[in-house]
């Protein structure tokens, strides 16, 4: 689904920020409505919950059933809150709906959130790749691994074939799928990566995924392409 702020003004009537805080039972936070084309608006939630990401349960945010007037140049606050304390450890957002005028409905999601791991299920370090693999007809060097709190990263490159430095390659769509004991792990949009696995060279590419618990056995690593195909797994040694 699309980030309101992946849009600039001119794409939406209404503009929405979806700020918020996170604490240990809930979270607290307000829909910030503001006119994104220089008119006014008649607009009304159609919905708007705290989803888990990729996919799975949701939950309600419950708001006043009333139509809102936007201005534009001029912020509207929405507060909201939902208890978080008996969803299940996992990466979820804050969506809505908003209709506009009565007509269309655009929809909206904030930014990923964690409800946490209890730290001794995870497992943690870096693993140290250097591989080259490939996926059809494209080459790829994974480098290295990042298993963190809330997330795993693998940190690749494209790469010409006889292309030591990984400069200019097609296959930068590509994506490294982690395969723990046999099931990937759930991906993650590219935001939800911990500063710590963040790309360290020019060329460097990153796909980020759920992180690993301590009770893997085995982890492997396959490109994939976005046509459907993949390359053969490289296996990992866990740290």
């Amino acid at each position: 689904m699309k980030r309101p702020d992946a849009a600039g003004p001119s794409e939406l009537p209404v503009w929405v920020d979806t700020r918020f805080e996170r604490f240990p039972a809930s979270i607290k936070g307000a829909f910030v409505l503001k006119g994104g084309d220089g008119d006014p608006h008649a607009v009304k939630f159609d919905w708007a919950r705290v989803a888990r990401i990729p996919a799975g349960p949701t939950r309600p945010v419950v708001l006043e059933d009333r139509q809102l007037d936007v201005a534009p140049n001029r912020d509207l606050f929405i507060p909201f809150e939902v208890a978080v304390s008996e969803m299940e450890p996992a990466w979820y957002v804050v969506e809505s709906s908003l209709r506009v005028d009565g007509g269309r409905s655009y929809p909206y999601s904030g930014r990923p959130f964690t409800i946490p791991w209890p730290r001794s299920d995870v497992r943690k370090g870096t693993i140290h790749v250097r591989k080259a693999a490939r996926a059809g007809d494209l080459s790829f060097q994974v480098e290295r691994v990042e298993l963190g709190w809330d997330s795993a990263a693998v940190l690749w490159q494209p790469r010409a074939d006889g292309d030591e430095e990984g400069t200019g390659p097609p296959g930068a769509e590509a994506r490294a799928v982690l395969i723990a004991d046999g099931a990937e792990l759930e991906p993650l949009p590219d935001e939800a990566g911990s500063r710590l696995s963040e790309p360290r060279g020019p060329g460097e590419r990153r796909t980020v995924a759920y992180p690993l618990m301590r009770s893997a056995h085995s982890l492997h690593v396959v490109m994939t392409l976005p046509s459907g195909e993949a390359g053969e797994p490289l296996l990992l040694q866990l740290p």
